[in-house]
């Protein structure tokens, strides 16, 4: 049975602390310029778990981390367990990165150079390699490169020993193993325990954990009982709105954070909002009477 960490146990690379850390600016440019051996003069933009679901149909993902420089759009996210789906979850990643970006208005040939980077705590490939780093190619003519401005990083972590990179190599140590050895990880773990001591961060955290646990047993149940997906997607939405109504009701957190912390539209927050607001107007009008 899945059972929720505790809040004052959480550390960089559970995805909640990893979100709330990377939001952070200098830190989260500074990560980027570790991982990729670049400079990054600025970040426009950084959002914890941005959720892309561009059409109401469409399977929706939450991004852990989605930033952009100006010209690239990055998208950092941290593996915990192997899923074994890498290859059409980076496919997936990166076609729904490009949708969000043509919903804006912007012709296919003015997408942004992104960069998909995952941050794992296994060996997704097991060839013991510190670093994927997956580019499309032609078949026959290795040397010829698509070059569709697009990139995948995909990091191994339990490889960190093998990186000659002083700092990167102190930086995925401390995702793996949460030792800080380096002035950059040093500050990740000093702002991770000063997150710890935010009474909001853990009310946003417990609503969003059970969230999530509701989310997989009510999936269980559902699927068990009727053995169809569409029974799942009803169940694992009633969750959300019910949760979302909760965190209204006890005012915890924006908009924009209970979107984020649900897993639903911000318009969909602001519904909701609407209908409580409407409620409460008619409970006074009644007790008047």
């Amino acid at each position: 049975m899945h059972t929720i960490k505790s809040f004052e146990k959480l550390t960089f690379h559970d995805d909640f602390m990893f979100g709330i850390v990377m939001q952070d600016k200098e830190i989260c440019r500074e990560a980027l310029e570790c991982l990729l051996g670049i400079k990054i003069s600025h970040v426009e933009y950084s959002e914890p778990q941005k959720a892309i679901a561009p059409l109401y149909t469409a399977h929706g993902i939450r991004l852990d981390i989605y930033v952009q420089d100006g010209s690239t759009v990055y998208d950092v996210e941290i593996q915990n367990r192997d899923e074994k789906d890498m290859g059409r979850r980076t496919r997936y990643y990166q076609g729904m990165m490009d949708v969000d970006s043509l919903l804006k208005g912007q012709d296919y040939s003015d997408l942004k150079h992104s960069v998909i980077i995952f941050l794992c705590r296994f060996d997704p490939f097991k060839k013991q390699i510190p670093c994927y780093n997956i580019v499309r190619l032609c078949r026959e003519d290795k040397n010829l490169e698509l070059n569709d401005a697009s990139e995948v990083y995909i990091f191994n972590c339990t490889a960190y020993k093998d990186v000659e990179n002083p700092s990167l190599r102190a930086f995925l140590k401390f995702v793996q193993n949460n030792k800080a050895e380096s002035e950059l990880t040093r500050r990740i773990g000093n702002m991770v325990e000063t997150q710890k001591k935010i009474e909001a961060n853990k009310k946003i955290y417990l609503t969003w954990s059970l969230h999530d646990h509701d989310v997989r047993n009510e999936g269980i149940r559902i699927g068990e009982k009727r053995g169809e997906k569409l029974g799942e997607k009803r169940g694992m939405n009633e969750k959300a709105v019910t949760s979302a109504r909760n965190m209204l009701s006890m005012k915890l957190g924006t908009h924009e954070q209970i979107a984020q912390a649900v897993g639903l539209p911000i318009e969909k927050i602001a519904e909701i909002s609407a209908e409580l607001a409407a409620e409460l107007a008619k409970e006074t009008t009644l007790q008047e009477v």
